[in-house]
């Protein structure tokens, strides 16, 4: 089978490797799921730079000497069962969303409970991005908990978690101010039902904050960029606002001064899915996945359209998921 790896850290564009390895076989309690689409994630990305939350796992296997170590890339997907384990529930040919390390490839094997299966009215389009953004922007909203009516500002209001964080928090009667890098994003940002969206400008981005804000404040900030966008979007929180780190696009640091934390009793927290699905209850986790998947049915939620390319073009999907202004998804396909 074909498996995109990587064995060093580096740009993505550069260090991914296409590789054959024999079609693995599951174990007691895991599948093997023909993989059919993965897209390309930001955290697919952050994994291969070596800047992820927990480091690349590389274990040996790389032709051309076969102990050559390396590292499985993708984390999330759609595809088919393929094969069953002793003591999985599942048979041959359940289509189903995959939520594991090493989707980039013809085969995974991994464990039952990391596949939900998926109705057939949902597309392999919306299947293969079902179990990160839409559920990273759900649970954004809930931990935040704010009030209808309530401000939230968004830094990269055009990536695909902070679209639906504005389709659900339309749904919940919140108002999301929208910051981007490029003005074209505009139009479609209103049409989601953004209140307003500004065009990334640092020199004077906290004032049209503070203009747009003025009266009732910004009661929260999601940012996935940091740097001095992020800077500007905490300095723009009310007393007592949230701020929360979700990404970090910029590849620069926060400047926070104590002040503004003590006097301002303000609050800054950081987003990590895998942590935040790991402080749920099994049965919780199991609620969610389902409903963001009737949300996705039901067009509730809406994913981008996507660009497809083959396993061997991985390195083209990464630089159209880069291009700056693109729209859609670059999703893999095998």
């Amino acid at each position: 089978m074909r498996q995109v790896v990587f064995d060093r850290y580096g740009d993505p564009a550069e260090v991914l490797l296409l590789r054959q390895r024999p079609v693995p076989e599951p174990g007691p309690g895991e599948v093997r799921v023909r993989m059919r689409a993965s897209p390309v994630n930001p955290s697919d990305l952050l994994l291969v730079q070596g800047r992820y939350g927990r480091p690349a796992s590389l274990s040996p296997g790389l032709p051309p000497d076969g102990s050559t170590p390396a590292s499985p890339v993708g984390f999330e997907g759609v595809g088919t069962v393929d094969a069953a384990g002793p003591g999985t529930p599942y048979t041959a040919g359940t289509r189903v969303a995959v939520s594991a390390l090493g989707t980039w490839s013809e085969y995974l094997t991994t464990d039952a409970d990391d596949i939900l299966p998926v109705p057939d009215g949902l597309t392999d389009a919306a299947a293969c991005q079902l179990t990160i953004n839409p559920v990273t922007a759900r649970l954004l909203l809930d931990d935040l908990g704010l009030a209808e009516g309530e401000l939230i500002l968004l830094t990269a209001a055009a990536s695909t978690v902070a679209r639906m964080v504005i389709q659900l928090a339309a749904r919940r009667g919140l108002r999301c101010l929208c910051v981007v890098r490029d003005k074209r994003h505009r139009h479609s940002l209103m049409a989601a039902g953004a209140e307003a969206v500004l065009v990334q400008d640092t020199e004077r981005l906290g004032q049209q904050l503070a203009a747009l804000a003025e009266g009732q404040g910004i009661a929260a900030v999601l940012d996935a960029v940091g740097g001095p966008v992020g800077t500007h979007a905490l300095r723009s929180l009310r007393d007592g606002g949230r701020f929360i780190s979700y990404g970090l696009l910029s590849g620069e640091p926060l400047t926070v001064a104590p002040e503004e934390l003590l006097f301002r009793n303000l609050t800054m927290t950081g987003f990590w899915l895998p942590e935040r699905l790991g402080r749920l209850p099994a049965a919780h986790t199991g609620r969610l996945m389902r409903d963001v998947t009737e949300q996705l049915l039901l067009g509730r939620l809406t994913v981008p359209a996507v660009e497809h390319f083959d396993l061997a073009d991985a390195a083209s999907a990464v630089r159209c998921a880069l291009r700056p202004g693109h729209p859609g998804k670059a999703v893999l396909t095998s």
